[in-house]
C-alpha cells in the first residue's frame, strides 16, 4: 500500500473516531518512512484527535512544515487548530486571518 493510502485511512479511522486503527496505520507509516511529509501529517492529524500533550507535538509538525514549504491553508489552518486547543486564540485568529487571505488571493486568481 502506498503512503497516499495509509494517510487517507488514517483520516477514515480518525472520522470513525477510532484513533487506535489511525495509530496502526501510521505506525505502518512511519515504519516506511518516519520522515515522509505524508507520514508527518498523519501524525499531526492524529496528536490533533488524541489531544492533551500531543497537541504540541502536532503544532511542531506543522511548524516545521511552516518552516520547509511554502505556507498553505493546509498549514495555516492546522497550526491554527493546536492554537485553539492551546487557548492561544490571538494566534490562532491571526493564522485563520491569514488563511482566509491566501483563499481570496486563490479566488481572485482563478476568476
Amino acid at each position: 500500500m502506498h503512503e497516499t493510502q495509509h494517510a487517507l485511512n488514517v483520516q477514515i479511522f480518525l472520522k470513525m473516531h477510532r484513533s487506535d486503527y489511525a495509530e496502526k496505520q501510521l505506525k505502518i507509516m512511519q515504519q516506511m518512512d518516519e520522515d515522509h511529509t505524508l507520514t508527518q501529517l498523519a501524525n499531526a492529524w492524529l496528536n490533533l484527535a488524541v489531544g492533551g500533550s500531543k497537541i504540541q507535538e502536532a503544532y511542531l509538525i506543522f511548524q516545521d512544515f511552516s518552516e520547509k514549504y511554502q505556507m498553505t491553508g493546509l498549514i495555516l489552518n492546522g497550526k491554527a487548530v493546536c492554537c485553539m486547543h492551546m487557548g492561544h486564540f490571538d494566534e490562532a485568529e491571526s493564522l485563520l486571518l491569514e488563511a482566509l487571505n491566501k483563499a481570496s488571493d486563490i479566488n481572485k486568481l482563478m476568476q
